[in-house]
């Protein structure tokens, strides 16, 4: 199956829990209040840092399941699955023990939230417990799915996941109350039995019942893989989600509900990018080493061509949006947070081939080793600008560690040159941000319509693989209309 057509799949998967997160925010921070939106959130951050207990082993087995895509490797490609899932139910189980005994001391003494929160967190510790082995479980059934390139199903399955998993809690919090435990053990509820329908599935597409089994001389080999990849599983809470946790611990849980907002809906826009990565990396790893870096250097064009208009059209429209979405107060000052964060995920979209690129060819130490390197840089400049520039000063640091990991990735996965070709559609960004504002002012509003007309026109010259995938669209559509004539 295409990467189009995979990629398509993948996005509308995303749609259903994007389209229901926007509906569902306004309501949540209604019928919980901001605070305790806000110690949610922090508490989900918490969970996933201890996705640390999957040692890699999700992403070894989608890599080794890919590349055994042949029809007489059936059986080992079994071989493989089985061994991932018992070594990540195995680490599961120790995870869900640590965190069970480890957040209490971490949520009575480092986060600003009030007693009775505190409270009803520390009493959904049996639930967040259970959270770890179900979640790292689930990781290698999904990977698998993915390895097989069983998209279509794979987010069919999420998507009705996400829909439960976030309507169920909200009718938790109507019917009985704002309570967190109750909200948490809802969520986990219905993670258990949204896992079910994935291990149908790959009854059919891995297949199951064709012999293998558990095989020890498998683990050194997705260890070999995944202990690299565990590495970064390590440190990428840090570099992802430590905004948010420095925001607590110095601004308090009312920032942190401040900040995840803009920072949830202008992340969505990653949902393509991701969607595409997604889609390429079994491709990227049955392919020879040659037709590997042609597939990833078209891929960061034609995601370029994409996002660059994206973004611009995002930074021009998200105050607007956000007064509409959440109200002025509160989009006054989160709007900045976004557009700032808008121009990290312009830059990170594009260094999402080139992670893809390298895991795929059998070099996840390298994506580790710049894990490794930017952390204490990153917390450095984190920790200065939340206080003395507030949520702006977090959101430029991320916006900066993801343009530094960019650079870092093209240069070693030798697509440099594509860089120096987008230097036009960053500098097109750059441009959008310095033009955004909270109000309407004609002649900025004008400068920002031109800059959009101008990154399409750039956008369509950039990328042939777009034009060719827009004219394609077009005759089929075309050809669809004579048919039905």
């Amino acid at each position: 199956m295409g990467v189009k057509r995979n990629t398509a799949y993948n996005l509308l998967g995303s749609f259903v829990p994007m389209a229901v997160g926007v509906v569902t925010v306004p309501i949540y921070l209604r019928l919980i209040g901001d605070a305790r939106y806000g110690v949610l959130a922090l508490v989900w951050l918490f969970l996933g840092y201890f996705g640390l207990f999957d040692p890699g082993i999700t992403r070894a087995a989608l890599f080794h399941i890919a590349k055994l895509g042949d029809r007489e490797q059936q059986i080992e490609r079994e071989n493989v699955f089985w061994t991932a899932l018992a070594i990540n139910l195995c680490f599961g189980l120790i995870g869900g023990v640590v965190l069970y005994f480890a957040a209490r001391p971490f949520f009575i003494t480092t986060f600003k939230m009030p007693y009775n929160m505190r409270a009803e967190v520390l009493a959904s510790l049996p639930w967040l417990a259970a959270s770890v082995p179900l979640s790292i479980v689930t990781g290698v059934l999904g990977g698998a799915m993915q390895a097989r390139e069983s998209f279509g199903s794979f987010n069919l399955i999420n998507a009705c996941n996400a829909f439960v998993t976030q309507i169920v809690p909200l009718a938790v919090a109507y019917w009985h109350g704002p309570d967190l435990k109750w909200l948490i053990a809802a969520v986990l509820i219905t993670r258990i039995l949204g896992s079910i329908p994935n291990i149908v599935v790959l009854k059919r597409v891995l297949p199951f019942g064709v012999g293998g089994a558990f095989q020890a001389r498998l683990v050194p080999t997705l260890f070999s893989y995944g202990g690299w990849v565990t590495i970064s599983n390590l440190i990428n809470p840090i570099l992802t989600t430590m905004d948010r946790m420095v925001i607590g611990s110095v601004i308090g849980a009312q920032g942190v509900a401040m900040y995840t907002v803009p920072f949830n809906l202008v992340s969505r826009v990653s949902l393509l990018p991701a969607s595409f990565a997604t889609s390429l990396f079994p491709k990227l790893s049955r392919s020879s080493q040659t037709e590997s870096s042609r597939l990833a250097e078209d891929a960061i064009t034609a995601l370029a061509a994409v996002m660059t208009p994206l973004v611009v059209f995002g930074v021009a429209i998200l105050p607007l949006f956000m007064r509409y979405w959440v109200g002025i107060n509160f989009a006054q000052r989160a709007a900045p947070i976004g557009i700032v964060l808008l121009a990290g995920i312009w830059i990170n979209s594009l260094a999402i081939i080139p992670f893809e690129h390298l895991q795929a060819i059998n070099r996840p130490d390298l994506t580790a080793k710049f894990h490794i390197f930017e952390t204490l840089p990153f917390l450095a400049v984190l920790w200065i600008g939340v206080h003395y520039f507030g949520l702006i000063g977090a959101a430029w640091a991320w916006t900066l560690r993801v343009t530094f990991d960019a650079l870092l990735l093209l240069i070693v996965a030798r697509q440099v040159g594509e860089w120096r070709r987008l230097v036009a559609g960053g500098v097109l960004v750059l441009i959008a941000l310095s033009l955004s504002s909270e109000q309407v002012v004609w002649w900025k509003n004008l400068a920002e319509v031109l800059v959009l007309a101008v990154a399409i026109v750039w956008s369509w010259q950039t990328s042939p693989l777009l034009q060719h995938t827009i004219k394609a669209l077009l005759h089929s559509g075309k050809r669809g209309q004579v048919n039905a004539v």
